[in-house]
């Protein structure tokens, strides 16, 4: 069992150097926009902030404070649509007989992570350390909740996916999903800044509850008052069940 083990994590392994050298391949649609897009958003939305100053959360560096946010959400989206795109269509590698879409998939979202941990670091760090933020107040905690966010990216990832192989058209839900995400994660603001009596209709959202948990991790001055990691870890096996089950199922359907 564990040498099966094993041998499947070093096929996951190498599908990973894969995914990341043919993003290197092709160095001006991969890294380079991985970079540009989160860059490009928190400085608009940092100069959005200055010019309406009630936009700024209380007591807490501002560009670090979007950084910590953005960031973690973009790889939310990404390992979405990385196992989205893994499952619901074929792959070369797939003629290999170890080889599952499962694999691919989790290969796709492990390149994903590489790419955004590293830009996480790259900006978070000298960002918080010119605004006095630094260090974070939970190093830890913070690591969970980025690879949890990532984990639920990836379990939401595989139940689109396998949608997808019977009703392509839910591409068209991703799209419109992300877009309330943008507006409703809590990427760029906390629970905090919005009234009381809406808080009901936002906390049914598990990305804003990581959202709340990722700013406690890394901001002393703010302890979020509904942030359950209960809560996320239950929308965290449902989707995999869900996804996984309807994957075994699906592989007896061909590809179209």
């Amino acid at each position: 069992m564990f040498a099966d083990l094993k041998t499947q994590l070093n096929v996951i392994a190498a599908l990973t150097i894969r995914e990341l050298q043919s993003l290197m391949r092709s160095y001006n649609y991969g890294f380079a926009w991985a970079l540009f897009e989160p860059i490009m958003f928190i400085g608009l939305m940092r100069l959005a902030r200055k010019a309406f100053s009630g936009l700024s959360p209380p007591n807490m560096a501002p560009t670090t404070f979007l950084v910590v946010g953005i960031i973690p959400f973009y790889l939310y989206v990404a390992a979405v649509g990385s196992v989205y795109k893994a499952i619901a269509a074929p792959d070369s590698m797939l003629q290999f007989p170890r080889i599952t879409p499962v694999d691919v998939a989790i290969a796709s979202a492990c390149s994903d992570f590489c790419i955004y941990i590293t830009i996480y670091a790259i900006f978070l760090i000298p960002a918080s350390i010119s605004e006095n933020a630094f260090p974070p107040e939970n190093a830890l905690k913070l690591l969970v909740v980025v690879l949890t966010i990532w984990t639920m990216g990836m379990a939401l990832g595989f139940v689109v996916g396998t949608a997808a192989r019977v009703f392509p058209p839910i591409k068209q839900f991703v799209g419109y999903y992300n877009l309330v995400n943008r507006m409703a994660g809590g990427m760029l603001f906390v629970i905090t800044m919005i009234p009381s009596a809406y808080w009901p209709y936002l906390t049914w959202n598990p990305v804003l509850h990581c959202s709340e948990m990722i700013r406690d991790a890394w901001f002393s001055v703010y302890t979020s008052p509904v942030a359950s990691p209960l809560y996320v870890f239950y929308w965290i096996v449902g989707l995999l069940l869900l996804g996984l089950s309807l994957e075994r199922y699906q592989r007896r359907v061909p590809y179209v």
